[in-house]
This record gives structure tokens, C-alpha cells and sequence, in this order.
């Protein structure tokens, strides 16, 4: 994703990798290849493995540089941890956060849409066989409703089905024992340019985090949407999801919201260019990559 100037605020995307993932029939319930192939037919090619018939997928992070605060939102997989999940390099995510110029030192604020371990890992990082804050001047905000789940989660021992034990151990809790931590409850206006929006479904306290500057608004989806064929069909939502149905909820009234005013989406693992805007066809809607208008 090209930076994108909003307003007074910078919006520049961080790729971990782009890979293909899983077909839709396996990567969206209900979904079938049949469907996802009908759609495909005037969908960017890029979206797609042409052998396997495999969705495309990003991982990333953004950067939100504002007048007053440097703000990174989600943190990919990180380094040293998760190898047997996590089998592609990782340290290209490093390598594109110091070709943007910054250092650890100049994040102010580390905003998890929810905590999972994809969107988590660089959180922390190893030193001296303990896991640390990677941004040592950085607050991290943490839903207090997510935070809550995969804490009892680590207590009990009980892992839900798809998810990975030791994440919020590892990425999480070295981030509350440091001081660094700030649970909040529901909406939460971080600072005049940046705030969180529940949208829970994916994960008990999964956010959204809403960008305005100048009358322009933006808005990164976290986890809502995992591909632009969930615009076509809100209703797919994932196996990974703590309650598809929920998740479907969440993504068409986000969808339909941002239909109506324009808002531009920022989806985490669209693959690049990333960025678009959606319009309503009938009940479905349809995503325009920014470098398409």
C-alpha cells in the first residue's frame, strides 16, 4: 500500500508477507469454490492463486503518524516465537519499519484490534531470554473485554479450537507486567484524529480503530474482513472466528456505514494496494481498491 496523506494525518502500511492462504470453501463457512469463482470472474486477478484457486492474503501493519502521536496499529507475527505456526520470515515487517524511518523509540502508542497472534507479535520482543516491550515509549491499548477473554483463557487452559496457547502470555502480559498496558472499555477516543470502535465477533473485544482529519475519515478493519469476497458475501465469516454470526453483524453494519459516507477501509490482509472504498449492490457490496478510482 502506497502512503496515503489524510488530511493532516499519514497512513502508511507495513507487509509482513503476502501469500496465498486457504480456497474459500475451507477459509469461509458456508462459502463454496463454486460461488467465490462466480465472483472472481470480475475481481482483481491478484486476488487469487490462478493454480490453486487459493485466496491471496497480507499480513500487515499500519502506521498512523498524526500532528501529535506516532500510533502503530497491529504488530504481525513477530520474531523468535511460534515457529511451527509461523513458518515464513518475518523479519521483512522489521525491515519495513526502519525504511520508514522509525525506531522503537518513536512509537507513542501500539493499538491491538484484538489478540491474536498474528496481530500481537511484535509487541514483544526476546532480550535476555525474556520477553520485553518492543516499544519501550509506547502504550499499548488493549480492549479490556479482550483482554479479560485470553486471560482466563491462559488460566484455564481451555483453547478454543483454531487458536494457539502462549499468545497472550508471550505478546501480552509482559506488556501489562512492564506498565506499559491501557484496558479500555467500548469506544475509546485515543486522541482528536484516532479512536476505537467495538466490533465484536471475530474475538470478544475486537475494535476497529476510526481515523478523521480535515472532514476525511478511515478506518482499519483489524480482523472484519479477511478478503474483499466477504464484501460480496458478508455472511462468510471464518472457522476462526469466536462467533461467525456476531462477526457477520459487525462486518455489514461497518460495510453499510461505510457505503453510505465514503469512508475509506484500510483491511489488514487485503493484499496491496490494500486501501478502497465499498458501494452497496443490492444486499451485497463491492470493494474498489484506492489505486483503481
Amino acid at each position: 500500500m502506497r502512503d496515503i496523506k489524510l488530511g493532516d494525518v499519514t497512513i502508511s502500511a507495513i507487509l509482513e508477507i503476502e501469500r496465498p492462504g486457504k480456497t474459500p470453501e475451507d477459509f469461509f463457512i458456508g462459502a463454496s469454490n463454486q460461488t467465490a469463482a462466480r465472483h472472481a470472474q470480475d475481481m482483481e486477478p491478484f486476488l487469487f492463486d490462478p493454480d490453486t484457486g487459493q485466496i491471496i492474503m497480507a499480513f500487515q501493519s499500519f502506521v498512523v503518524r498524526t500532528p501529535k502521536h506516532t500510533i502503530l496499529i497491529d504488530t504481525c507475527n513477530g520474531e523468535d516465537k511460534f515457529t511451527d505456526a509461523v513458518t515464513w520470515p518475518t523479519r521483512p515487517w522489521l525491515d519495513r519499519f526502519h525504511a520508514l524511518g522509525l525506531t522503537f523509540e518513536d512509537i507513542d502508542f501500539v493499538l491491538c484490534t484484538h489478540l491474536h497472534i498474528d496481530h500481537t507479535g511484535w509487541n514483544t520482543r526476546l532480550e535476555g531470554g525474556k520477553w520485553v516491550p518492543t516499544f519501550a515509549n509506547a502504550t499499548y491499548i488493549f480492549s479490556r473485554t479482550e483482554y479479560a477473554y485470553w486471560e482466563n483463557v491462559a488460566n484455564t487452559g481451555i483453547v478454543p479450537p483454531r487458536q494457539r496457547d502462549g499468545v497472550w502470555q508471550t505478546n501480552c502480559l509482559p506488556i501489562v507486567e512492564a506498565g506499559q498496558a491501557l484496558l479500555v472499555d467500548g469506544h475509546y477516543q485515543l486522541d482528536d484524529y484516532v479512536a476505537l470502535e467495538p466490533t465484536p465477533g471475530h474475538s470478544p473485544g475486537h475494535c476497529c480503530v476510526r481515523i478523521r482529519s480535515n472532514g476525511f475519515e478511515a478506518v482499519a478493519l483489524g480482523d472484519l474482513m479477511h478478503h474483499p469476497l466477504q464484501c460480496r458475501e458478508p455472511d462468510w465469516s471464518t472457522p476462526f472466528c469466536w462467533d461467525p454470526l456476531m462477526a457477520a453483524k459487525s462486518r455489514r453494519a461497518l460495510l453499510s456505514a461505510a457505503a453510505d459516507d465514503g469512508t475509506l477501509l484500510l483491511p489488514t490482509h487485503f493484499p496491496g494496494p490494500t486501501a478502497g472504498h465499498v458501494r452497496k449492490t443490492d444486499d451485497h457490496f463491492k470493494f474498489t481498491f484506492l489505486d483503481d478510482e
